[in-house]
């Protein structure tokens, strides 16, 4: 009695559902002999800390039978929760329990008695809904009879089920679904209970039995993505794996853990990123989601989305998120010769040149100034002008504006700042950038991206259904920006990173975001000096993608975590860089003239790797080409002192006429002397008389003409 008040009252402290009606069926009635004992020992023996009693519908079990089972339990310190599934609010609240269970992570073990009937249906549920994990155990009592086959067919390799039986009186068997890694649909006899249990514990652990898969094979989806996987696919459907660094991986898991695998390839070539909201999800990752696929190894970023899907192993790559751009452009070469200053000094010096001519001038014009001397001021100052431009331009002066010696030693200092500071200075920037031309302002973070996308016209894209995609739709910030920045393209995603990267090199406006050591080896293979990488966005962890509640999680676990301490995943990621092959390195970088038909090649025969470095394509001679700014520079100067003379020229021509003018209008009238007054009447008279004897003349010979035809009339 003691006892039951005792477990009546811990069973109010933690909350538990205690519901005890009588059921109409009459199918298992009484709990068989020893039935308490043995699942106390069990219990015991798992361990546990918790136990849920489940009585089916089809059950009515004496309310002493049960309470029997519970003060035992009790009496060992573990909980025990008891329901019933009669009705269909009874059932929903015992999977919201699982779910909450599965959610958190909290260990849930349920006996389960009912008819055997209802023990098929009642997992089929339970599979159905996904309520599977590792901490997750349903012992169920088969009370009469063989295990059904239909029974079997519902349980999966990831959900963990037990069963106990009642072969004789007295004696229990204990089966179970994970005892053996090669089998699948079948139950195992792992331990049995006479008095006492056999062997403790009552269930082999999972890294016990999965230490060794015993030549068990596995059929593995991959995609092609260097250097994680160099895949070729074929026409029937098939692949072939030709090398990379995650199948080195999965070669040395075969081999410690004895298994074997097969590559297939998956109807969507792409990871997946997250359960939609229509409740499906695609990619290689759903179908782990769907237990279709065992597991799946690969540039496999863990996401909080994913998580919720699949779970992951630990990891095996440490990595952080970059944006691959084109590598920067020259600047113009054109415009050289003004780059060794900036605009800042090129305004101090423009203004150092204007003040010296007038600073010199009021040195030697001072003097005459106070003394009142008689000089003119405006041809000394154009004199120190010239003098002074001509100090900065290295240029040869003979006419000094005055031969003192105060004058002199101005004249010295400008020289010296002219000559070793600023004309050195720049002499020295020139020829450096004349040697190594110089580049523009390189793409290294997200806010410069961002400022690129909106006012020069980048694009941003990004592997479809991947972590990167993830990021970029449930970011804020300058994320979200980007995100929004991004619905104005036309190409969004690319199938893969490899395709993304070929078209930054067909593309300059192009930018993609992924994982830094596969942009990184991308880069490797087209040409380090073709492509700028950004720096470190955030941090990123790759693992291997497994279905929730795989029994051999921890087995891959030691082998990846003694791997990864040992260094040895650091050094099959860094031999992937050495094995890349010499005969398929280009020789040229790769530019926008690239013939487009190369561009559009298979992505199945590109193996491309670089090897140049880019120092050495950036150290170039010094050729014409680049000192075209000089000789543009020596043309404006020709041009322009030639429209300087023309106006000279045509300013004198005016001036000399106005001249001219003038002294023609300024010169004086002379009086005409009386004779040749005379000589110039009598020619006006004989003029007049030779016009007058002229038209006379030309009368006469008219009529004669005139008789001469009408005679001949």
């Amino acid at each position: 009695m003691i006892n039951y008040l005792f477990f009546c009252t811990f069973i109010v402290e933690i909350q538990c559902f205690f519901n005890i009606e009588a059921l109409t069926s009459k199918n298992l009635e009484r709990l068989p002999m020893y039935f308490s004992m043995a699942v106390m020992d069990i219990a015991v023996g798992l361990p546990t800390t918790s136990l849920t009693i489940v009585r089916g519908n089809t059950t009515d079990i004496r309310s002493e039978d049960v309470i029997e089972v519970m003060c035992l339990l009790n009496e060992n310190n573990i909980q025990v929760i008891n329901l019933d599934l009669k009705t269909k609010e009874s059932k929903d609240k015992y999977f919201s329990y699982l779910k909450n269970g599965l959610d958190t992570s909290e260990e849930r073990t349920s006996l389960i008695l009912c008819e055997p009937i209802e023990c098929e249906n009642l997992l089929y549920e339970i599979t159905l809904n996904n309520y599977i994990h590792r901490s997750m155990l349903y012992i169920f009592y088969w009370p009469r009879g063989n295990v059904s086959k239909i029974f079997l067919s519902s349980i999966k390799e990831a959900i963990r089920v037990a069963v106990i039986t009642n072969p004789r009186p007295g004696v229990y068997r204990l089966y179970y679904n994970q005892a053996t890694p090669e089998r699948f649909n079948h139950l195992t006899l792992v331990n049995w209970w006479s008095d006492r249990l056999y062997k403790s514990p009552a269930l082999p652990p999972g890294d016990t039995v999965y230490q060794n898969f015993k030549g068990r094979i596995f059929n593995v989806p991959v995609l092609h993505a260097p250097p994680w996987h160099f895949v070729i696919y074929k026409n029937d459907s098939t692949v072939n794996v030709t090398g990379g660094r995650d199948d080195k991986l999965l070669s040395l898991l075969a081999k410690k853990l004895n298994f074997k695998y097969k590559y297939y390839d998956p109807p969507e070539r792409s990871q997946g990123s997250r359960i939609a909201g229509n409740g499906t999800f695609k990619g290689t990752l759903g179908l782990i989601w769907k237990r279709k696929a065992d597991f799946f190894i690969g540039d496999v970023t863990m996401t909080w989305e994913r998580l919720q899907a699949v779970e992951f192993s630990f990891l095996t790559l440490a990595d952080s998120g970059a944006f691959l751009t084109h590598a920067p452009d020259k600047l113009s070469e054109t415009l050289a010769i003004i780059r060794p200053f900036r605009w800042e000094v090129w305004s101090f010096v423009g203004v150092t040149l204007l003040a010296m001519g007038p600073a010199l001038w009021v040195v030697i014009a001072a003097p005459t100034l106070w003394q009142r001397r008689k000089r003119d001021q405006l041809s000394l100052l154009n004199d120190c002008c010239w003098f002074t431009t001509s100090l900065f331009l290295r240029q040869p002066s003979t006419k000094e504006p005055s031969k003192r010696h105060k004058v002199r030693l101005v004249s010295i200092l400008i020289s010296l700042g002219a000559t070793y500071v600023i004309g050195d200075m720049y002499s020295a920037n020139l020829t450096s950038l004349l040697a190594r031309p110089a580049k523009e302002q390189p793409i290294g973070t997200l806010q410069a991206l961002e400022e690129a996308m909106r006012d020069k016209g980048y694009e941003l894209v990004v592997e479809g259904h991947s972590s990167s995609l993830t990021i970029l739709q449930n970011g804020t910030g300058v994320y979200g920006r980007l995100a929004k920045l991004m619905r104005r393209q036309r190409t969004q995603r690319v199938k893969s990173i490899e395709v993304g990267v070929r078209l930054v090199l067909t593309k300059r406006r192009v930018a993609i975001l992924g994982g830094r050591e596969t942009l990184f080896y991308d880069t490797e293979r087209f040409g380090s000096y073709n492509f700028h990488l950004s720096e470190k966005l955030y941090t990123r962890y790759s693992a291997i993608a497994l279905q929730i509640g795989c029994p051999y999680l921890e087995s891959f676990n030691k082998v990846i975590m003694t791997l990864f301490e040992a260094g040895i995943l650091a050094k099959m990621t860094t031999d992937e860089y050495k094995n890349l092959p010499e005969h398929s390195r280009r020789s040229e970088p790769v530019t926008e003239s690239d013939n487009a038909k190369e561009s559009s090649d298979s992505m199945d025969n590109i193996q491309t790797p670089q090897v140049q470095s880019e120092s050495r394509i950036g150290l170039e001679p010094v050729s014409l080409r680049m000192l075209r700014g000089a000789f543009c520079l020596l043309s404006v100067g020709y041009f322009l002192a030639a429209v300087v003379l023309i106006a000279e020229i045509q300013l004198h021509r005016k001036k000399m006429n106005r001249d001219a003018i003038k002294l023609i209008q300024d010169a004086p009238v002379n009086p005409k002397s009386p004779r040749i007054r005379v000589k110039e009447n009598f020619e006006r008279i004989f003029r007049n008389m030779y016009i007058i004897m002229d038209r006379a003349l030309r009368h006469d010979a008219k009529e004669q003409i005139d008789v001469n035809e009408l005679v001949h009339t």
